[in-house]
């Protein structure tokens, strides 16, 4: 009994829930039709004011662009009298011509005092037969009898193009000069603006059907689409909703229409010579009042569900609750087994990649051996060998503490010895060692430290070179076959006896994934990839050299995208040794000197390139022309007098002439030094078929991007010396 009278109560409580989502529906429904009718009314009268005003700017638009172009032709026929030079009764054609041209008119007429033509200038189909009898005409010819005086006017062709004319009197003795300026038939209908381009943008669907008419024709329409000025047809159902609004409805007013048993809301409205009809039909208004009680419904049902379901979750709390528990149970249990395999598997990849660091210094020694036996009576290069090993040596020294100097990192013990250290040979030192094992893998290292002014500075020089060297170490190991790295560095922001200073390791190589950023830093972490299986390491490089970088109240960044290469940004602030730095600026002078008084013009279309190169030759002593493509350079070096420039450094890849075309331009001209002048290539082609046809353009050498500083002015330097030989 119990059952069943649960089960009678359960039939009720349905049954009730029904008719009341009946109810709903229906109060639903009603109110949202007559919500969306009023909203209707609202929005067709809000599209007959926008008709309404585009009507008056079209007029408004157009009168502007007429009278625009009729003061300019006034303006310009005034001009033309001015400019032109006249002999006698006859005008000089030549300089009408001239004038017409430089003024920017299409056609030109110069007449007699009893309008008949002198001379004329056309540059497209328009005669004087066209325009003889309105630019003849009294009012027109009164002009010339009255000099202050100017008339202008608009003549449109039958083809629908147009001219617009200036009358002025002649300067020089009795007459008439006339400018026109003529337009076209497609170009007046793509300049001028239109009622029905202006309507096009309307949507049928959200705003209803927009017609315009003047004169009793139709001359815009948001409904058609393929016709975009003159006449325009409606449909029949359409016109006869445009009749039924003109009998039936008032000026300024939206009513409800039937028209041919199909209910509209329609509106009229007048502005000057337009009267502007919407219409949209009640049927397109439905969809939303069924939205609207589909929501209704679907919120009662909602609720209802949720009473109904309410009673049940409170019989299967406790289930549920026993089930979260052991969930909860089971995740800390699989949690606690992951932190287990990855500390185990951490330790496991320490030991196997143990040589991540070490195997740098020890591909240089032994390199350093190889080439040292290769030259093995040539006590120079042993001796150069013998002092990289010895570097290389102690850096693998160093290596060997990586991870005891990890924990120091960690608890602080790590002091640095601040010691006067030269940053270039810091950036060249590290270079260096990295060559041989760059080689090895087919990757080429360059470094650049032309960006520092001051080189000496306080700091600790074992501690600089393992934080650089961890981050050039990765950029070569995981680099691809082809790939480059380059290790720059650069002076920024100096204030009193410090300055920051930046380093910039870059390649080429595989890059990392976004997941794996963001655990970079983490120690003994290693992206688990296919093509990065051959690299071994302890995964301590990278963290060591982020510790190093705050050690040194610095930062350490990185920016890299899979499969494209990783940039690493070193930010330093350095106290300045100015002692030691101005020894160093005296020590390069010599070097520099070599450019000293030299003209050079430089042609590089890239602003970046351009400054690099303008700021390595200035401070070299050399005065610098810049041309910013290939055309602008060969004018340059044109317009100046034989001798001026002493070089040309020509960038290749540039627009509007190119620099092996403006090389053959340059040598094909007949002065004197055309033939003489050494012009040099700065390219990132560095092929061999590149600097062959850098040869054959007639180019005396090539210089590969990126552009070495000291091998700039060594290499310009050189070619000077040849040249003056």
């Amino acid at each position: 009994m119990c059952v069943a009278k649960k089960y009678q109560l359960g039939g009720r409580f349905w049954t009730i829930a029904i008719v009341v989502g009946v109810m709903v529906a229906c109060v639903s429904g009603m109110f949202g039709f007559g919500s969306v009718l009023r909203e209707a009314a609202e929005r067709s009268g809000n599209v007959v004011g926008f008709a309404k005003s585009q009507s008056l700017t079209y007029d408004s638009f157009n009168d502007s662009v007429a009278m625009t172009s009729q003061v300019l032709a006034l303006e310009n026929a005034s001009q033309l009298a001015h400019s032109i030079s006249y002999g006698g009764d006859e005008v000089d054609q030549a300089d009408l011509e001239r004038a017409a041209r430089l003024l920017g008119v299409s056609n030109a007429f110069v007449l007699t005092v009893d309008g008949q033509l002198v001379s004329s200038y056309s540059n497209n189909n328009v005669t004087f037969d066209m325009v003889q009898h309105e630019i003849t005409a009294d009012v027109a010819l009164d002009v010339v009898d009255h000099p202050r005086k100017v008339y202008g006017t608009r003549i449109v062709f039958d083809d629908g193009s147009y001219i617009d004319v200036g009358c002025a009197a002649r300067i020089d003795q009795a007459g008439m000069v006339v400018a026109g300026y003529y337009t076209s038939e497609a170009f007046s209908n793509r300049y001028m603006l239109s009622l029905q381009n202006m309507l096009a943008g309307y949507d049928v669907r959200g705003s209803g059907d927009i017609v315009v008419e003047s004169d009793g024709s139709v001359v815009a329409a948001n409904m058609v689409s393929d016709q975009m000025s003159g006449d325009i047809q409606l449909d029949p159902v359409d016109a006869k909703v445009v009749e039924d609004i003109k009998s039936r409805c008032q000026v300024g007013e939206t009513t409800l229409l039937i028209s041919g048993s199909k209910p509209y809301i329609a509106s009229l409205d007048k502005a000057r010579d337009y009267y502007v009809f919407t219409f949209m039909p009640v049927s397109s208004c439905l969809g939303e009042v069924a939205g609207l009680v589909l929501v209704s419904v679907a919120l009662y049902c909602f609720v209802v569900a949720v009473f109904a379901f309410s009673r049940r979750k409170s019989e299967h709390e406790h289930l549920h609750q026993l089930v979260l528990q052991e969930r909860e149970y089971a995740d800390r249990l699989a949690m606690s087994a992951h932190q287990a395999q990855s500390a185990n598997r951490a330790k496991t990849e320490f030991l196997q990649r143990m040589s991540h660091d070490i195997r740098t210094p020890i591909n240089g020694i032994r390199g350093m051996v190889e080439i040292a036996n290769a030259y093995d009576g040539d006590l120079a290069k042993q001796r150069e060998c013998r002092q990289k090993i010895w570097t290389a040596s102690g850096i693998l020294s160093e290596l060997v503490n990586e991870v005891l100097d990890m924990s120091k990192l960690e608890s602080g013990e790590v002091k640095l010895d601040l010691q006067p250290t030269n940053l270039v040979e810091v950036v060249e030192e590290i270079c260096q060692i990295m060559e041989h094992q760059a080689a090895q893998l087919g990757v080429i290292i360059s470094c650049d430290r032309s960006g520092i002014s001051h080189p000496v500075v306080m700091a600790s020089s074992l501690h600089l070179k393992r934080l650089i060297m961890n981050i050039a170490s990765n950029a070569v190991k995981y680099n691809k076959p082809g790939g480059a790295v380059r290790v720059t560095c650069s002076e920024h922001a100096q204030e009193g006896g410090a300055a920051t200073y930046r380093f910039v390791i870059a390649d080429t190589g595989i890059g990392m994934s976004s997941d794996f950023q963001n655990r970079v830093f983490e120690p003994f972490s290693r992206e688990q990839r296919k093509d990065a299986e051959h690299v071994t390491g302890t995964g301590l490089g990278t963290v060591i050299a982020k510790q190093l970088a705050e050690l040194m109240d610095g930062d350490l960044v990185y920016e890299s995208r899979l499969g494209e290469g990783t940039v690493c940004t070193i930010t330093l602030p350095l106290t300045i040794d100015f002692e030691a730095s101005s020894t160093l600026n005296e020590h390069h002078a010599h070097d520099q000197a070599k450019l000293a008084g030299m003209n050079i013009l430089l042609a590089e279309d890239n602003d970046l390139n351009r400054e690099i190169a303008l700021f390595i030759l200035t401070e070299a002593g050399a005065k610098v022309t810049c041309a910013d493509d290939g055309f602008k350079a060969l004018s340059a070096f044109e317009q100046a007098d034989a001798g001026t420039f002493d070089l040309i450094l020509m960038d290749i890849m540039m627009p509007n002439m190119n620099g092996y075309e403006a090389t053959r331009a340059i040598r094909s001209l007949s002065r004197e030094d055309a033939r003489t002048i050494p012009i040099v290539a700065m390219s990132a082609n560095a092929f061999t078929e590149d600097k062959v046809r850098c040869r054959e353009a007639g180019m005396d050498g090539h210089l590969t991007k990126p552009i070495d500083s000291d091998k700039l002015i060594d290499a310009l330097a050189k070619i000077m010396v040849a040249k003056e030989g």
